[in-house]
C-alpha cells in the first residue's frame, strides 16, 4: 500500500498510515500512528487468536471464504483503535487492506468512502457484503447496521496479475510496486553470477514455517541439504530473514551466504536466478516482479492459496516441509518452463497501471 500513499502525497494530499507491529517500519518514509498496545515493543500485527481461529490460520484453505470467521474476529479487534486514529486525523477517505474489515466499518462510522487495497493474489469474494453478519455485536455497539456498511462509497484496487487470478469486475487494476524498506545490497550480490545459479532463501519477515515444525530442527536438516546441493551443482544460496537464533551464521558451509542485516528483497532478487520461500504475499509479488521461478513451503492459510495459484500458472511448485529435499530444489534450478512463465508474468506486471494513474480516481471518490 505504500506506493499508493506516496503517489497521493506527491500530488499534495495529506496521508497518515495507521498500523501496528512490524508494519511500523513504514515510518521511515510516511507519517504513521501506532494503534497497537501501549508498549510499541509488544505490538503485534494480529491479535491473540482463539484455538478454532488458530487452526484456520494454520490450515490449508482453498479460498478466503473459509477463513471469514478469523477475518471477522480481526475486524472486531482492531476497529476501536482504528476509529480513534481516524477520528484524530479526520480523513476524507480510508484506504484499507483487503483482509481488514475494520477499515470499512471505520469509513461507515465517519461517513467517508473506502478503498479496499488488494493483498497478494487473494480474493475476498462476498466478505464485505457478509461482514455485518460476521460481527453483529460490534456493529450494534457502534450504532451501525448492515445498511450503513452497504451505503459506503467503495472502490477496489486489484494488484494481482490477471493471468494468475481473473480481474475483479469493476476493480481498479494496479501494478505492484515493491516496497521493502531501505538497506544496502552487498556489491557481490547485485548481479547474477556467471555460469552458476544463485537462489534466494527466505521464510519472510515473520519467519513462518508451521505451528508443529521445530524451526531449529527444520533448518538443521535443510541447510546441510543446500550445502550438499551447492557442492554438486555449483549453485549458491543466499539466506535472508532467517532468525540467527536457529542457526550459527559463523559456521555455515561454503555455498551458503547468510545476510545478517536487513536487505531490500526486490533489489537482491535482481542478482538471483530463483527463490525458495514461504509463499507470503510480499515475497511472492517481489519474485513475480523479478521474473523468477519459485519453490514455496507454505505454512499459513493465505500462503497455501498463493502457492497453488503460483503452481497453476506454471511458475514453479509448492511442497510441504517434509517434501523439501534435494530433488525439489534441483527441479527449481532446472525448470525452464517455469522460468519462461515467470518472464511472461513479469512483463504482464510491468504493463499494469502505476499508482500515479489512480490518484485522480481516488480524488474523485473522495469528493
Amino acid at each position: 500500500m505504500v506506493p499508493l500513499a506516496w503517489a497521493l502525497r506527491a500530488n499534495g494530499h495529506d496521508v497518515r498510515v495507521a498500523t501496528s507491529g512490524a508494519a511500523l517500519a513504514v515510518a521511515g518514509g510516511l507519517p504513521v500512528v501506532d494503534f497497537g498496545p501501549a508498549d510499541p515493543g509488544s505490538a503485534e500485527a494480529m491479535p491473540e487468536l482463539e484455538p478454532a481461529h488458530r487452526r484456520m490460520v494454520w490450515s490449508r484453505l482453498h479460498t478466503v471464504e473459509e477463513g471469514w470467521p478469523v477475518l471477522g474476529y480481526v475486524a472486531s479487534t482492531f476497529v476501536d483503535p482504528m476509529v480513534r486514529a481516524a477520528r484524530e486525523f479526520r480523513p476524507d477517505l480510508i484506504v484499507h487492506s483487503q483482509l481488514q474489515g475494520a477499515g470499512l466499518v471505520t469509513a461507515a462510522l465517519l461517513g467517508v468512502p473506502a478503498v479496499e487495497h488488494g493483498f497478494g493474489l487473494l480474493r475476498t469474494g462476498r466478505f464485505y457484503d457478509e461482514l455485518a453478519r460476521l460481527i453483529p455485536a460490534t456493529l450494534e455497539r457502534l450504532g451501525l447496521t448492515a445498511e450503513h456498511l452497504a451505503a459506503v462509497p467503495r472502490a477496489v484496487v486489484d494488484i494481482a496479475p490477471p493471468s494468475m487470478v481473473p480481474a475483479q469486475e469493476g476493480a481498479w487494476l494496479l501494478r505492484h510496486i515493491p516496497h521493502n524498506g531501505g538497506g544496502v545490497v552487498p556489491a557481490d550480490l547485485r548481479r547474477r553470477p556467471e555460469g552458476r545459479a544463485r537462489v534466494a532463501v527466505t521464510l519472510g519477515s515473520m519467519g513462518l514455517i508451521g505451528p508443529d515444525v521445530d524451526a531449529e530442527a527444520f533448518l538443521g536438516r535443510f541447510l546441510p541439504l543446500l550445502a550438499d546441493l551447492s557442492r554438486r551443482s555449483d549453485a549458491e544460496f543466499v539466506l535472508i530473514g532467517i532468525d540467527p537464533r536457529h542457526i550459527d551464521p559463523d559456521s555455515l558451509p561454503s555455498g551458503l551466504t547468510y545476510l545478517r542485516e536487513w536487505v531490500p528483497l526486490r533489489e537482491l532478487l535482481d542478482g538471483c536466478t530463483a527463490i525458495l520461500h514461504q509463499g507470503g504475499a510480499g515475497t511472492m509479488l517481489n519474485a513475480l516482479d523479478a521474473g523468477l521461478p519459485q519453490l514455496t513451503v507454505p505454512a499459513v492459510a493465505p500462503n497455501f492459496i498463493h502457492s497453488v495459484l503460483m503452481q497453476d500458472r506454471g511458475l514453479g511448485r509448492w511442497v510441504t516441509p517434509d517434501e523439501l529435499d534435494v530433488e525439489a530444489v534441483e527441479r527449481l534450478l532446472s525448470d525452464d518452463r517455469a522460468r519462461a512463465a515467470a518472464a511472461e508474468v513479469r512483463a504482464e506486471i510491468a504493463g499494469m497501471p502505476t499508482p500515479l494513474s489512480l490518484v485522480e480516481r481516488v480524488e474523485a471518490l473522495a469528493r
